[in-house]
């Protein structure tokens, strides 16, 4: 499991995923940590769009915790 650690804005955050994703081989699971609640409407809508699954999402210590599962 990866994990990407990041207080930057969706679009950054997006293009971070999208280059785990390139990486992938099968299927892996990426952990996403922000401050930024609208990264997780963009990441669902992104794993809609590519493919992945959207595994859901928390919140801690003030951070979003997203849970994807990347499949090439």
């Amino acid at each position: 499991m990866k994990e990407i650690e990041t207080n930057e804005v969706c679009p950054v955050v997006i293009l971070k995923v999208m280059r785990e994703w390139r990486t992938v081989i099968g299927e892996e699971e990426l952990v996403v940590k922000t401050p930024w609640e609208a990264v997780t409407q963009e990441l669902q809508k992104w794993c809609a769009e590519t493919g992945n699954e959207y595994l859901g999402h928390s919140k801690e210590k003030g951070k979003f915790i997203i849970r994807l599962k990347l499949k090439r």
